[in-house]
């Protein structure tokens, strides 16, 4: 027998029952090792260890289905307030390629962005990125629980004038990372507990040739139980591309291709026919993606920050796609996201305040994701699903007074108000830091990173500016 936990002592516990979540007012919660095995009003067994809530929320786990832990701390402050004026205002192809750093950069950018994603309310991530043995070593002995999916893509992307896309292509590269995806799912797919899984990942749909998309969906037909995550209809750019070569949308291309069905995750998807920054007005993409019941990741953040939106979440809802939600950059922050998602939904909708709900939102980051992800030990708290629970801190100015924990959790709460991580039964962080880890040291690591990133912009600018150029400084600086 495995030791027991009770969480007890709780203002509500978000609980699921019947296909959907409900709140339990002081509700109690206990776990074995790392399965949930009592959720209500009073545990009536034995335990062997209390966690107090201390009248705070217990909400499932959070679920970030688009991250790129590796590089993206690096962006903070640099690039927010730019963008391609003839590239649709995207840092796509001129800004983001800068952000290069060394491998041992990486690593410390690495371990800083994982702590960043382990305070903020993710217990599950789907890691969109190089997926070296390193970091799935370092993911996997955090605790926290991942879908790495290893980059593998024919070519890629830049500009070298501002205002058109160039590609470069390597087929052999893609294969060949193609394979070592298949060595690490050999290697690690079920390792440290089952915490690590391993995904596909031909990165985007414009930089993958037919024949590798051929190649991925024999791959899908081999490996049925494993995700497939790309990009798609990210910039209008990538859409005038793929509507120009082969004469269809980015849903349609790759429907037709079999890139798509519940295992599928576009990340994106944001500039269908349609939508004000897309001059096409063709076919009925988002239908199709419904009834191939494929997947969208929603990161509104990264988005918004440049003025653009979905237009709009609740129509995508509405039409029956699984939509969910990812940080992509920076913040690594879930309840941001929820918060970014709700309210930019409803400033699509044209000022419809019934539209892009608290409900709605929460649903988004943990049940539609775990349907994502074909888990249903995940996203909820039910016995026989997984240990994996956020307690909320309610006793602050943010969070009080407590009515309606959902809509308080969206609209006012931040991640400074999370208490604990739990993940497979174990707290992975607390008190706005992770267990066991020298956070100032991090951001030290983190600072110094940043800096000779910035330093070395010039060497890896296509249009050989400086950091200053590309990104000026809000303010005049004196040192």
């Amino acid at each position: 027998m495995g030791k027991i936990t009770l969480i007890t002592n709780t203002s509500f516990v978000v609980a699921y029952e019947n296909d959907g979540h409900y709140l339990q007012k002081n509700g109690e919660i206990a776990y074995q090792e790392n399965e949930i095995i009592f959720v209500g009003k009073k545990y009536p067994g034995q335990y062997d260890e209390v966690i107090d809530a201390k009248n705070g929320i217990v909400i499932p786990g959070l679920i970030n289905l688009h991250v790129h832990v590796a590089a993206s701390p690096v962006e903070k402050g640099f690039l927010e307030d730019v963008g391609s004026p003839r590239l649709y205002m995207t840092g796509l192809y001129e800004f983001l390629p800068v952000t290069v750093l060394s491998i041992e950069d990486q690593i410390n950018v690495f371990h800083f962005s994982l702590a960043d994603i382990m305070t903020k309310g993710t217990t599950t991530f789907m890691e969109l990125g190089h997926g070296s043995d390193e970091m799935i070593d370092i993911i996997g002995q955090s605790g926290i629980r991942c879908y790495i999916a290893p980059r593998s893509e024919s070519g890629s992307f830049g500009t070298t004038d501002g205002y058109k896309v160039n590609y470069k292509w390597n087929e052999k590269a893609a294969y060949e990372r193609l394979e070592d995806t298949l060595r690490k799912k050999e290697k690690y797919d079920g390792s440290y507990n089952d915490r690590i899984r391993i995904a596909l990942y031909p990165a985007k749909v414009d930089t993958c040739t037919t024949e590798f998309w051929q190649e991925i969906k024999h791959t899908m037909d081999s490996y049925p139980e494993m995700r497939v995550a790309t990009h798609a209809a990210q910039t209008p750019s990538e859409y005038q591309y793929i509507m120009e070569k082969y004469g269809k949308t980015p849903a349609d291309y790759l429907t037709d291709l079999g890139i798509c069905g519940p295992s599928v995750l576009y990340g994106h998807y944001i500039f269908p026919a349609g939508h004000h920054m897309n001059p096409y007005k063709v076919g009925e993409e988002l239908k199709t993606i419904a009834e191939h019941q494929t997947n969208i990741v929603h990161c509104p953040w990264v988005f918004g920050r440049r003025g653009m939106l979905m237009e709009s979440l609740q129509k995508y809802l509405d039409i029956g796609i699984n939509v969910c939600l990812g940080t992509d950059t920076f913040p690594q922050d879930m309840i941001h996201e929820m918060k970014c998602a709700a309210i930019f939904c409803k400033i699509a909708e044209g000022g419809n305040p019934f539209s892009g709900t608290a409900a709605t939102v929460f649903n988004m980051a943990t049940l539609h994701a775990a349907k994502a992800l074909g888990r249903e030990d995940l996203g909820r708290i039910a016995p026989g699903a997984k240990a994996d629970l956020i307690i909320v801190d309610t006793n602050n100015i943010e969070c009080a007074p407590l009515r309606d924990p959902i809509k308080v959790l969206v609209y006012t709460a931040t991640s400074k108000n999370i208490a604990k991580v739990i993940v497979d039964g174990n707290i992975v962080a607390q008190n706005g830091a992770p267990v066991g880890v020298d956070l100032e040291k991090l951001q030290q690591d983190m600072q110094a990173a940043g800096e000779r990133m910035w330093a070395n912009v010039p060497q890896r600018d296509y249009l050989q500016r400086t950091a200053e150029e590309i990104s000026p400084m809000s303010f005049p600086v004196k040192d």
